[in-house]
């Protein structure tokens, strides 16, 4: 994708994000839904942006990558409502050991 597409890429990525919550009438899931999916978007290109026209080490590229999409798992999940379900499994596995040992 050249240079010069990407602007263009991200007013249509904006006009669509606009339409779907301001104008369209469809449901909350589904607005969630798209919302996620143009976030999602949004950040690979600008993720794609900054590695092929940024300058810098591939280590600390690939660390970038992973930070970046390590908070995009994380914002999904807030986004799906299955975080705070991640946490509660985690505790519940973690405390299970210790309850069991005071006993």
């Amino acid at each position: 994708m050249p240079l010069m597409e990407i602007p263009i890429a991200l007013v249509l990525i904006a006009v669509i994000a606009w339409l779907t919550n301001a104008r369209l009438p469809v449901s909350s899931q589904a607005k969630q839904i798209v919302n996620v999916v143009l976030g999602l978007m949004v950040v690979g290109m600008f993720l794609w942006l900054v590695n092929t026209y940024v300058p810098m080490a591939g280590s600390i590229r690939g660390l970038l990558n992973i930070v970046v999409v390590v908070a995009c798992c994380f914002w999904v999940l807030q986004a799906f409502g299955l975080w705070s379900e991640i946490v509660r499994i985690w505790h519940n596995l973690t405390t299970r050991g210790m309850r069991s040992e005071r006993v």
